[in-house]
């Protein structure tokens, strides 16, 4: 994966995670005295109104890995397990995120608003493993290869042509 790819990815999931989370707590626990009792803090929206902008590129940047990144791995049999943990629990934000826009039950939006905190919340520590793992199998796989210079003799010349 190209690095510039790799460092907007990176930088476009901590901004979606951390709206989210701030959002979150923003919802449920920050209130401010308005002039008719509590209401909510002033940031929660522009902070969802973030976040929201966020998912929509995150969005892009899963097709572009769903399309490059799954079908090279999956042809080679590696890390199929988180792999696909990763794919469920980003297509469970993606679909619980379309019904707490759309829904109108409160009941039901309450439930599925946990759902979408639970997934997006493990998240970063799902990825986290993903690239660890895959750095250290790189690693050992790398380690295990011998260099080529090591593998030619140095009898070996090649041959001079008549």
């Amino acid at each position: 994966m190209p690095n510039t790819y790799r460092y907007f990815l990176f930088t476009v999931f901590a901004i979606s995670w951390v709206t989210g989370i701030a959002f979150f707590i923003f919802s449920n626990w920050i209130t401010v005295e308005g002039d008719f009792g509590p209401e909510k803090h002033p940031l929660q929206y522009p902070i969802l109104q973030l976040h929201g902008a966020s998912a929509f590129f995150m969005m892009m940047l899963f097709g572009a890995l769903l399309a490059a990144h799954m079908p090279v791995s999956w042809r080679l049999n590696r890390m199929r397990n988180i792999g696909l943990t990763l794919v469920t629990l980003v297509s469970v934000q993606v679909i619980t995120a379309y019904f707490l826009y759309y829904l109108s039950n409160e009941s039901i939006r309450e439930v599925i608003s946990y759902i979408h905190l639970a997934a997006g919340g493990c998240l970063p520590f799902v990825l986290f493993t993903h690239i660890a793992v895959g750095i250290r199998k790189r690693r050992t796989n790398q380690s295990k290869l011998k260099p080529i210079s090591a593998s030619l003799k140095t009898t070996d010349k090649p041959a001079k042509a008549a």
